[in-house]
């Protein structure tokens, strides 16, 4: 069985010979379509077969272009058309007769002719014969004439729709614009403030009507403390109270005393109110509060475990004494005696100096991040204003303390297209035309704030041309010829401009605007 295959147009002569030599059968049927690149020579046909013949591949080439069909009968490639080198089909029927004598019955040009002699038979049965021959000629040319019928409408609808899609979807035009461009300068001054109503240009200098912006934030941050002091710290806790003297609440005001069996006293942080005891069955069921307690005195013997009982001394004497007591079921802690760390005045004030850096820093950023599309900021308009302070002297355990401040950013920014707006109602007026910008660069001086705005001396550099849309122009030369396209490009007053129409055929703009791309510099 032969392989069969297919090139491309754009298959080079080389990529036709390695599909042939790699094939996997000797038996190899080509096909090359129309204007094929490795069809377009003789040289190539002739390539094709030396190598073809040299990997012993038997080799047939099926082309529908004549060109190409003459090229390989010049090199002694066999070929054929596969639409036209089909042979018709022999139909016969042979009846012997006797020598000299034949029928030969002539039919319309699809009916095929009998060639062989037959055996003399009656005369009736050789008619008989020749009708019978000439029906089924006939018949066969009216079937075959219906099915040519059809597969030429079949090919004629094929042929509009593909002429259909070649004039609506395949022609392109691709248009490249350089349009004139115009340099203008400007040295001045700037002022923006909120207080200015219209933005205009009067007298080498340019108002701006500005916009008021503000934020706050707070920032905290360690630094080590150099300074020594010698300090005591009083130990803390938690104190059980309980009520075993009777059902009546009983207060018990701040700083009251409870000692531990070893003498060691703890007053009360604030005033308490022990709940009564309860009676169930007969028999009195204490009740209890807790209370934060500190020790008299600063120092690390405070620093004790839990404790069993303490007692009140305040109610030493009396009934109550044994009524009302407390314990503690966790540690005392934080009693210290000696020398600690703290900060010095220096040490506050670097550590004031670099947290301000560090809070004006962190409000611009997140305030800039922020800011409004299209608004701009002078960098030496914003003000940052320490707005309150806090120090805790108390050092951790690395020996740092902590200072937090508090922070303010209050500053003027401006539209800068509205600033673009003026130049281009000053600079049109100086052209006399409409104009767009193109591109453009800004300088400004030292910035000064002046109450609620900001000024500074500007330069401003811009490239202008003549307002240009695409769409519009789309539009506008839809069906139009290269030759009026050109004349229309520089009508909009583009300094030059370059277009490209495809496929060949194509000599007028698309009607279609998504088959039209413009590209303007």
């Amino acid at each position: 069985m032969s392989k069969k295959i297919y090139l491309n147009k754009s298959d080079s002569v080389t990529s036709a010979i390695e599909k042939v030599i790699g094939a996997d059968d000797n038996d190899v049927v080509l096909y090359i379509p129309r204007d094929a690149q490795a069809g377009e020579s003789k040289k190539n046909l002739e390539l094709i077969k030396r190598e073809a013949d040299a990997a012993g591949k038997n080799l047939l080439v099926e082309s529908v272009d004549d060109n190409i069909l003459s090229r390989l009968n010049e090199v002694g490639i066999k070929s054929l058309n596969p639409f036209l080198g089909r042979g018709k089909k022999t139909v016969s029927d042979i009846v012997k007769i006797k020598p000299g004598k034949s029928i030969s019955p002539k039919v319309d040009e699809e009916a095929e002719e009998v060639e062989e002699e037959e055996e003399e038979v009656e005369g009736a049965t050789k008619k008989k014969r020749k009708t019978k021959k000439t029906k089924k000629a006939r018949s066969t040319k009216k079937g075959g004439g219906m099915r040519r019928l059809a597969i030429l409408a079949l090919s004629g609808v094929i042929l509009a729709l593909v002429l259909f899609g070649a004039v609506v979807f395949l022609p392109k035009a691709s248009i490249s614009i350089a349009l004139e461009k115009m340099e203008h300068g400007f040295i001045g001054n700037l002022i923006a403030s909120p207080e200015i109503e219209e933005s205009r240009l009067e007298a080498n200098t340019i108002y701006l009507r500005g916009v008021a912006l503000s934020g706050e934030k707070n920032l905290t941050k360690s630094y080590p403390a150099t300074g020594e002091d010698s300090v005591g710290r009083k130990a803390k806790g938690i104190i059980t109270v309980y009520n075993n003297f009777n059902t009546s609440p009983q207060t018990l005001v701040e700083t009251t005393r409870f000692v531990t069996p070893e003498g060691k006293i703890y007053r009360a942080d604030r005033d308490i109110t022990v709940p009564g005891g309860k009676m169930v069955d007969g028999d009195l069921v204490p009740s209890s509060i807790n209370v934060p307690v500190t020790a008299d005195q600063p120092g690390e013997e405070y620093n004790i475990g839990p404790v069993d009982i303490f007692r009140i001394p305040g109610f030493q004497g009396s009934s109550r004494y044994e009524g009302f007591y407390g314990l503690s079921s966790a540690a005392m802690t934080g009693g210290y005696t000696g020398e600690v760390k703290v900060p010095t005045e220096d040490d506050i004030n670097v550590a004031r100096k670099d947290l301000s850096k560090a809070l004006e820093e962190l409000i611009k950023t997140e305030f800039l991040i922020n800011l409004p599309d299209g608004i701009e900021i002078l960098d030496e308009g914003q003000d940052v204003e320490i707005t309150k302070e806090q120090v805790n002297n108390v050092v951790d355990e690395q020996g740092n303390f902590s200072i937090t401040l508090y922070g303010s950013l209050s500053l003027v920014g401006f539209n800068a297209d509205e600033l673009v707006s003026v130049f281009e109602g000053y600079f049109e007026e100086e052209a006399g035309k409409d104009l767009a910008i193109y591109d453009y660069s800004t300088e400004f001086g030292a910035v000064e704030v002046d109450g609620d705005g900001v000024s500074a001396a500007i330069s401003f550099d811009s490239t202008w041309v003549n307002p240009f849309n695409k769409e519009e122009f789309k539009e506008k030369i839809r069906g139009m010829t290269e030759n009026q396209l050109r004349q229309e490009i520089f009508a909009s007053g583009a300094k030059s401009g370059e277009i490209r129409m495809s496929p060949f055929w194509v000599n007028r703009v698309p009607q279609r605007n998504s088959r039209i791309t413009i590209d303007v510099d």
